[in-house]
């Protein structure tokens, strides 16, 4: 899904032709002519059959450029600002700002250990790479589980501990989840807990379920279900009325497929109305779990953006949102090609800044779909790009849309 790379969004880890050219969804805002090679390249994956279409948000200062092209579904409606997407681990993002909120309410400590939220992580074991058991020589704190240094591991990684997470049906936000998974948060936490760690805590960079596990803290670090809490202190301060972890039946229409592309075209991943955001998930995934609007998500980055401020209110303290945006890593340990990360989000650093891309101290994520975002302080901008197609990497796209969107911006 994501990982430490590229300045726009992680590097692991689909047609309507001949709809009209990108729009701007609302008076009073940028139009599309201030982003025609944005513009074009959004149309041309959708002309060329590449995808069913998109939606980039790009926020810059007081103004806001909403450029669409395509639909949700093949032969469905137009995509607009109100469109709902999976956004996968663009979850994690969220997941670290409630958290670094809980510390600006004192309820939670950047360097606490995890232990004392989830006692079942009070001992926990290393897998040697010999197949033995030792006792970690340190403890899992929530620096580590915002910064994937916790020694945790991902069933979507192939390694030994990946590989007794996929037969533990240890596998958040997986939108199919099997009968043997955990039934609430609780739940996949002590069951988590008895398998064993990659590294000791704040050694190792290992992409994984941190945030999905943070989640658990959060809840109970706040006494409130964790999607409670993150409705309470986040979305509904915004108003972002369109991001849950289930799509109700109001708002189904809004859902776009999610597509697979193969056999150099795209196919849909769900059966048509049959999507499984349509029910609750067992449990909600802090790292993979979310559903979105590009009109919600961009709501969050502006409020990155602006240090805590939205529409004229503080949502979380100046200091906390620069947090955030900031290398939360252990002094001990490098980020991956330079890049660090901030709060469940890449940061951009003079070792890992590309040409034609965010400048340093730039965030920036991705999800398994597709999706992607960045915040760039430098140039007061932020930019969210929806879509849905898998494997996230089968298009260039996460490279071309910054090059994009930066020509704009230079021209």
């Amino acid at each position: 899904m994501d990982c430490l790379r590229t300045p726009v969004a992680p590097n692991r880890r689909t047609v309507l032709i001949g709809l009209a050219g990108a729009c701007v969804a609302s008076t009073g805002r940028a139009g599309p002519s201030a982003w025609p090679r944005t513009a074009a390249l959004l149309g041309g994956y959708v002309d060329a059959g590449k995808l069913a279409g998109g939606c980039v948000t790009i926020r810059r200062g007081a103004q806001v450029s909403v450029l669409t092209r395509g639909a949700g579904a093949l032969g469905g409606p137009p995509v607009n600002e109100r469109t709902l997407w999976r956004i996968f681990s663009m979850t994690k993002p969220v997941t670290g700002v409630a958290a670094l909120a809980l510390i600006e309410e004192r309820k939670l400590g950047l360097d606490q250990p995890v232990a004392d939220f989830i006692p079942a992580f009070a001992n926990p074991q290393v897998l040697e790479a010999d197949g033995a058991l030792r006792p970690a020589r340190t403890r899992m704190t929530v620096r580590h589980l915002l910064t994937h240094t916790a020694g945790l591991g991902y069933a979507i990684v192939p390694d030994a501990v990946g590989k007794r997470y996929e037969a533990a049906s240890l596998t958040p936000g997986d939108p199919t989840p099997r009968p043997a998974a955990p039934r609430s948060l609780e739940e996949f936490g002590e069951r988590l807990a008895r398998e064993p760690l990659i590294a000791d805590p704040g050694t190792r960079y290992q992409y994984s379920v941190s945030l999905d596990l943070l989640g658990l803290v959060i809840q109970n670090a706040s006494g409130t279900p964790f999607g409670r809490y993150l409705r309470h202190r986040l979305f509904d301060p915004m108003a972002m009325t369109d991001t849950g972890f289930q799509v109700s039946e109001s708002q189904k229409a809004r859902l776009a497929q999610n597509y697979e592309v193969r056999d150099g075209g795209i196919a849909p991943l769900e059966p048509e109305g049959q999507s499984p955001y349509l029910a609750a998930p067992p449990y909600p995934s802090g790292g993979g779990g979310l559903v979105s609007s590009a009109r919600d998500y961009d709501r969050f980055c502006a409020m990155l953006l602006a240090d805590g401020a939205f529409d004229g209110r503080q949502v979380i303290a100046r200091a906390t949102a620069r947090r955030a945006r900031s290398n939360l890593l252990p002094r001990s340990v490098p980020g991956e090609d330079g890049a660090v990360m901030g709060a469940g989000m890449g940061v951009v650093t003079e070792a890992s800044a590309q040409a034609g891309g965010p400048p340093p101290g730039s965030a920036y994520w991705g999800g398994a779909a597709g999706t992607s975002m960045w915040i760039d302080p430098v140039n007061d901008l932020s930019v969210v790009l929806m879509t849905q197609f898998m494997p996230s990497r089968a298009y260039p796209l996460w490279d071309e849309l910054p090059r994009a969107v930066y020509a704009d911006l230079a021209a």
